[in-house]
């Protein structure tokens, strides 16, 4: 063994260093897979994957490693390294088609409210461009003057046009479908402009921004922006990429309050109202938007969501403390816990009251469907285009959140299923190893 060589460092692997100001004991080290997932290893791991290659033998690799990680580690430790913790977790480059039908079967776990489906779009070179151009706006002068100049647009939005004014805007809307699509052109465009912040405020921290794409949030199309390699740099850098998506929405706020101020167009009236509420959304942090990363940057912990499970069974009186909640430093763990207690009931209130009016909306929804429906293939008929598209789109928006808590009703159920027959398993072989 000790004279055989070692596999290559998967090439789609990238080495992202060292943890900062993370909520653990112990600082693990990170990198990231080409399919966007951080993986998170001990310093041991991290400084044997750093020197994976296949022109070192096991033996020379162990006294590489052992001189840097100041204890004597053999190769047979660094065989058992590379075979049982890195190959799994896709790191090591495969050299058969069966193997690397294993490895991708593991790239892909069910986590909880993740992003699917995601499509990259625009190649990393094009976002770094993007994000060079934008990064001047966090120039602490400029950041302070777009503050004020949108405190002063809300306040003068707010004073001169009240909560009458914006009902009769949504109400002159639903009889125009052309104006109902320049809202959502609108909103569109300031939800790629929302991405845009989030890569340039990596970029001004000195982090490289990855690459920009579509995928699937629950059922919505939601875009996304690669920035993980911002996990290299301190707790300061991080907040600043997490709060750059809502930095650029006040941007956005202002300019659109700006063009109302001139133009005085009851659509854009509207359009401001919904991405004031689309803001004030991203700060949630039951679900992974901004506010979910914002708390996860704060406490020093990558992924909260997989924190859930070990933090409830270590709250349970009687049982020993989780060791995926112990490796926490005390006040992380405390802060997680918090935050587990108010986001369980939350997602299950929403559940619940689905379940409850399920009964009730489907078949008021059922006819809402059916005659718009009809108002479609009317203007079909008619060639009223916008009216067409309207119709089409105002459809998928009320189907699509009833699709999408499906979905995640037969995730947890899938889940649930499989934990009983882990559980059954278990309990089989212990019983068989009792009777051995």
């Amino acid at each position: 063994m000790a004279e055989l060589p070692v596999p290559d460092l998967d090439p789609t692997v990238e080495l992202i260093g060292e943890y900062q100001d993370s909520g653990y004991q112990e600082p693990p080290y990170l990198a990231r897979r080409a399919d966007g997932q951080v993986v998170q290893l001990t310093r041991l791991l991290y400084l044997v994957a750093s020197r994976l290659d296949a022109r070192r033998t096991h033996a020379q690799l162990a006294e590489e490693v052992s001189g840097e990680f100041g204890r004597g580690v053999s190769a047979d430790q660094v065989a058992f390294l590379i075979d049982n913790r890195l190959r799994p977790a896709g790191m090591v480059a495969s050299t058969s088609e069966a193997e690397r039908a294993e490895v991708r079967s593991r790239r892909h776990p069910d986590r909880l409210l993740a992003l699917r489906l995601r499509v990259a779009l625009v190649p990393e070179r094009v976002v770094s461009a993007i994000a060079a151009v934008f990064q001047p706006l966090y120039w602490p002068p400029v950041v302070v003057t777009a503050l004020v100049a949108l405190a002063f647009a809300e306040v003068w939005l707010f004073a001169a046009h009240g909560l009458g004014h914006a009902v009769s805007s949504v109400n002159a809307l639903i009889d125009e479908p052309t104006q109902t699509l320049l809202v959502l052109g609108l909103l569109f465009v300031a939800g790629v402009f929302h991405e845009f912040g989030h890569v340039a405020a990596c970029r001004y921290g000195g982090a490289r921004p990855g690459a920009m794409g579509v995928g699937i949030y629950l059922v919505w199309p939601a875009m996304y922006s690669t920035v993980t390699d911002v996990y290299r740099l301190g707790r300061g850098a991080r907040l600043r990429t997490d709060l750059g998506g809502v930095y650029f929405n006040g941007l956005a706020l202002t300019a659109m309050i700006a063009a109302y101020a001139w133009t005085g167009a009851p659509w854009l009236l509207v359009a401001i109202l919904t991405w004031q509420v689309t803001t004030i959304w991203q700060f949630l942090p039951s679900i992974r938007l901004d506010g979910y990363y914002i708390l996860s940057d704060l406490v020093g912990v990558p992924d909260l969501f997989d924190r859930m499970m070990p933090t409830l069974r270590s709250l349970i009186p009687g049982r020993p403390m989780d060791p995926r909640v112990r490796e926490l430093k005390p006040w992380a763990r405390r802060v997680i816990a918090i935050w587990v207690v108010l986001v369980i009931p939350c997602l299950a209130y929403w559940l619940i009251v689905f379940l409850a009016l399920a009964p009730y909306v489907l078949p008021t929804l059922w006819d809402s469907m059916a005659r718009m429906g009809s108002g479609v293939a009317g203007a079909a008929q008619a060639g009223e285009i916008a009216a067409m598209t309207t119709g089409v789109i105002q459809i998928l928006l009320l189907l699509l959140p009833w699709v999408g808590v499906s979905i995640i009703l037969y995730g947890l159920t899938r889940s649930l299923v499989l934990w009983i027959r882990r559980l059954i398993a278990r309990r089989r072989q212990s019983r068989d190893a009792a009777e051995a």
